[in-house]
């Protein structure tokens, strides 16, 4: 386990106003595309605009969508640290909250070069 994955997990878990939820992602290397399906209180709270902002800043691409049964669904393209501090960071905000994250690995799209809020 290296700096930042002890330092997501110290985050985690220190009972305090951090993030409590971390995602367990396949090991790989280079850039991963993931569809994500998040659970919790993931709408109405600037979910996807917060996470277009984070992937943004954090080079990953992709898009995001709301669900009608209330979850958000996401494919989410990068390195795994990326994506990792992507959902550590979306959970700062004191309105989002999420109980579960569902992780599909599916292939890569060479072609995409933004992140869109659909």
């Amino acid at each position: 386990m290296g700096f930042f994955d002890k330092w997501l997990d110290g985050m985690a878990s220190d009972g305090g106003s951090h993030p409590k939820y971390t995602v367990d992602l396949p090991e790989a290397e280079g850039i991963v595309r993931y569809r994500m399906t998040f659970y919790g209180r993931v709408q109405g709270v600037g979910f996807r605009y917060t996470m277009k902002l984070e992937a943004m800043n954090l080079s990953i691409t992709g898009w995001v969508h709301n669900n009608y049964d209330g979850s958000v669904v996401a494919e989410v393209q990068g390195e795994n640290k990326a994506i990792r501090m992507m959902i550590y960071r979306m959970q700062e905000g004191h309105y989002i909250r999420i109980d579960e994250i569902k992780v599909e690995s599916i292939p890569t799209d060479t072609r995409e070069a933004a992140f869109s809020v659909k």
